[in-house]
């Protein structure tokens, strides 16, 4: 091999030009191989607990985080809202008027945060109720 054609074979050209992009396809098309092409979608909370009407599209590991944080917005416990049985069992009843009142204001919630996409936070229950099951600066009636 004569000096001309060992410095093309070294040239910065060619091993950036050609070699760097052909071993680049080669590992992002074998990265990909081991994975599966259908994704699984989570179970929703719709399908994995009884009686869900407004939340019932959400991931069934959020929704327990979820009405903690309604809880805390709200000050107040699970049985607010819940019936408490033995065993956690109950939760699905609609015996309490504050759980289909909470239901409209879930809703309510969401509206004005599709409605009203130019606010730069969105509204949620602890907006107006701020760790009261009462807010605060309601009207009295």
């Amino acid at each position: 091999m004569n000096l001309s054609s060992k410095s093309r074979l070294y040239n910065p050209l060619l091993l950036t030009g050609i070699v760097l992009p052909t071993l680049l396809i080669a590992a992002l098309c074998f990265g990909q191989g081991g994975q599966d092409k259908t994704a699984v979608k989570p179970e929703t909370s719709g399908k994995k607990f009884k009686n869900i009407k407004v939340l019932k599209d959400l991931p069934a590991d959020q929704l327990i985080p979820v009405m903690h944080k309604i809880n805390k917005a709200l000050g107040v416990g699970c049985d607010h809202c819940h019936v408490m049985g033995p065993n956690h069992t109950g939760f699905e009843k609609d015996d309490k008027p504050a759980k289909n009142q909470c239901r409209q204001m879930m809703k309510m919630t969401e509206d004005l945060n599709k409605r009203y996409k130019t606010v730069s936070q969105k509204v949620t229950c602890f907006t107006c109720h701020q760790g009261h099951a009462v807010p605060v600066n309601a009207p009295k009636e």
